[in-house]
């Protein structure tokens, strides 16, 4: 007897299901949809808050010298602010693309674990490999080329590893391989992309510590403005009302820097991904307790993102209104 072809599509989509269901041993049940959404979204904010923040680093710096050259009654020229960046353009995009990136690979653990559609899992491990070496290449011209962070020329290590490790991994489900095969191999070769978190938190912090140190030099200079003109025989009182104006205004900046701590936020990040890791990894009968803990700690990287967001970004509108 003829089977109908309709028989065999379905037997075929029960038949992937199943594969699908085995390979990441969840069960029907678990639905990581609205985890992951946040976690995309928290990704996102992330990324873009970051460039944001060393795009003000640089600000910071110019503004610095500019009040500097003023208070000294010192010449200035667009070159000599320009040469008081501390990051370039390579640079930052790098930072940014590395957030990225990172956040697809982990996105696709995600659709991995979620037991979505063989062509999702595919698609978004293509999309992660091909974030992974873009990123490798642009690191080793940024090392090679012109930079100003100094950790620059040893940031193409810790993403090669990363992209090296991302690779065999997302390599592995883009060709099918077995759910054990994938699990050893996330064991085994994860760690690299942990290491990428580590090295840019550890960084970010660095470049946050110097765009607050600039800033409270420039609040020294606020008051000292303000305190030099008090102390002249005839104190101009719409000088005076100028200063008073700034003073307030870098204080409520400062308020809002302090919030604005990006390796809080990349801390978070790095475990909410360790935690999916730990999901993936996790025997059956303990999955459940791992999905809590997946919930909990993207909760908290939403948590760390936003303050982030909202302090850059006020901080940013202020500077752009100026």
């Amino acid at each position: 007897m003829t089977i109908p072809r309709q028989i065999y599509a379905h037997r075929r989509a029960l038949l992937a299901l199943v594969i699908l269901l085995l390979l990441t041993g969840c069960v029907p049940d678990q639905d990581y949809t609205p985890v992951v959404k946040q976690f995309q979204q928290s990704s996102d904010t992330l990324a873009r808050s970051f460039e944001m923040l060393l795009t003000n680093a640089n600000l910071v710096e110019y503004e610095h010298y500019i009040d500097t050259q003023t208070f000294d009654h010192a010449q200035l020229s667009p070159a000599e602010i320009d040469s008081r960046a501390v990051i370039t353009p390579q640079e930052l995009k790098l930072r940014s693309d590395t957030v990225v990136a990172l956040a697809q690979y982990t996105s696709t653990l995600a659709t991995l674990a979620q037991g979505k559609q063989e062509g999702k899992i595919v698609e978004d491990a293509t999309t992660a490999s091909t974030d992974f070496s873009t990123l490798a290449s642009d690191a080793q011209t940024a090392a090679a080329g012109r930079h100003l962070i100094p950790s620059t020329a040893d940031y193409a290590g810790p993403i090669s590893s990363a992209a090296s490790a991302a690779g065999i991994i997302l390599g592995l489900i883009e060709r099918h391989h077995t759910h054990e095969e994938i699990r050893e191999s996330i064991e085994k070769n994860d760690p690299a992309l942990s290491a990428l978190f580590d090295t840019l938190g550890t960084e970010s912090q660095v470049i946050y510590e110097r765009m607050k140190s600039t800033q409270r030099a420039q609040g020294v200079l606020l008051f000292a403005d303000y305190n030099r003109e008090i102390t002249q025989p005839a104190p101009n009182q719409g000088y005076l009302l100028q200063f008073s104006d700034h003073i307030k205004e870098f204080r409520r900046n400062q308020a809002l820097v302090d919030k604005a701590n990006p390796a809080r936020a990349i801390a978070a990040f790095k475990k909410s991904h360790d935690a999916l890791v730990t999901v993936i990894l996790a025997p059956k009968d303990a999955k459940p307790h791992s999905l809590d803990e997946l919930i909990a700690s993207v909760k908290s990287f939403a948590a760390e993102v936003e303050p982030l967001a909202d302090g850059v970004q006020t901080t940013n509108s202020k500077k752009d209104k100026n």
